[in-house]
Formats: structure tokens, C-alpha cells, sequence
């Protein structure tokens, strides 16, 4: 089985969870990034992944391009999504947003991996300072999401579901 996982991500945290992905999933699986990803490369696979940050509610617009674009290939095919944003928000309410109704409903999974602040990052090593200050909790990728979500791909996998 051969899968594409086509990413978007403002930060290194979106990538860093879909290595993680890749590393778990019990398959040839493909890290694609947006701006390489091809129209019609969606038919070279038995199963697409789509993954997208979304930073205080804004949504990638190259996700919502690639979609748009190859809404048509991505309906005739399984799906999974992975967002990566703060827990505390409407999940199901930006998955919506992101990826588009249609793709929600029909995917096979969905999850909200969290995130992580960039320490190299000038405006995020200002919140990691701050919220240190606050003896807040710094964010962090769900990696109890991740083996879900890898767990449910293996296992149709493992049924063969093209």
C-alpha cells in the first residue's frame, strides 16, 4: 500500500508530527510537502493523509487550495486528516474550516496532534519566556493522538481497505 502524506504546516511542529506518523505507519508512506505535491499525484496513492497547522484560527490557504483543486480525486479516495493546533479550541468546528466538510465526514480519521512552541523563533521564544514566567505548560505534541491516529491507519492496513 502506498500513502501520501501532503502537509502545510507555518511551523516545525506540523512536519515533526507527520515524521512521526510516517515512523509508525507499517507502509510505504510518502512526506510530501504542499508546494510539491502535484494535482494528480493523489492518484499514484491508496491512501491520502492531509495535515495542516492552524495558528489562532487561520487556515493555511495552500491546504485550502490543494483542495479545492482536487476535491473530486480526494473524495474517490480514503482519506485521513491531522491538525495541529491548540487543544482548547472548537476541533471539529476547524477541521471543518481546514479541510472542508465533505473530507470530514468522509475521512477515516481525524485528529488534533497539538503543537509546539519554535524556541528559534524570535515571537515564540517571547511566549515559551512567558509562559515559563506564568509557570504555565508549555504546548506539546499529543503523542497519545499520534498512536491513535497510527493505530487506526494500521489497522486498515491490515484489512487492506484500497
Amino acid at each position: 500500500m502506498n500513502i501520501a502524506l501532503i502537509y502545510t504546516t507555518t511551523n516545525r511542529s506540523t512536519k515533526k508530527s507527520c515524521k512521526l506518523v510516517c515512523e509508525k505507519i507499517n507502509a510505504d508512506t510518502q512526506l510530501i510537502p504542499i508546494n510539491m505535491a502535484k494535482n494528480n499525484c493523489i492518484l499514484k496513492y491508496n491512501l491520502i493523509i492531509l495535515a495542516s497547522s492552524n495558528n489562532r484560527g487561520k487556515v493555511q490557504s495552500a491546504m485550502k487550495r490543494y483542495i479545492s483543486t482536487n476535491l473530486k480525486n480526494l473524495k474517490e479516495k480514503p482519506t485521513a486528516l491531522i491538525l495541529n493546533c491548540d487543544e482548547n479550541n472548537d476541533i471539529d468546528k476547524i477541521l471543518k474550516k481546514t479541510f472542508t466538510e465533505e473530507l470530514v465526514t468522509t475521512s477515516l480519521t481525524s485528529s488534533n496532534f497539538g503543537y509546539e512552541l519554535d524556541e528559534n523563533n524570535f515571537m515564540e521564544k517571547r511566549k515559551i519566556n512567558k509562559l515559563i514566567k506564568q509557570n504555565e505548560k508549555l504546548p506539546a505534541l499529543d503523542l497519545n493522538e499520534i498512536n491513535k491516529f497510527t493505530d487506526v491507519i494500521n489497522s486498515m492496513i491490515e484489512k487492506r481497505v484500497d
